[in-house]
């Protein structure tokens, strides 16, 4: 199910495209595998089937799914571009947190320790 806010600003097909987006960068939609149909999907949110097609084609446009003439989107096969996209995301999510870091007086060598000392704990678990 994809949780949807008719409150927020953002636009429903935005929403659900953010929704299938983390979740195919978090692995739970496997590479090739075929997402809901538009008119299934529409009608379990029950909402426009051309809300879902937005948001289909906005994750084909950024490059994690592909659709099938006839048979629907699917979830893009090539995992090298679905790495590429995580790791741009989570670079985007790390420079928002620095920029944070330092409006808030933050000190460089604080920070660059405390990434630093993140770093060797994760590689530990490696």
């Amino acid at each position: 199910m994809i949780p949807l806010n008719l409150k927020s600003g953002v636009p429903i097909w935005e929403q659900i495209k953010e929704q299938f987006k983390k979740q195919i960068l978090m692995g739970v939609w496997a590479p090739g595998e075929q997402l809901p149909s538009v008119r299934s999907l529409a009608s379990e949110l029950g909402i426009n089937p051309n809300t879902i097609q937005r948001a289909y084609s906005e994750l084909e446009r950024e490059g994690l799914s592909y659709t099938v003439q006839g048979r629907g989107c699917f979830v893009e096969e090539d995992l090298t571009a679905i790495q590429i996209k995580k790791t741009t995301q989570a670079l985007e999510r790390l420079e928002v947190v620095i920029t944070e870091l330092k409006e808030s007086g933050i000190q460089y060598d604080t920070i660059i320790k405390k990434i630093s000392k993140l770093y060797e704990e994760g590689r530990k678990d490696d």
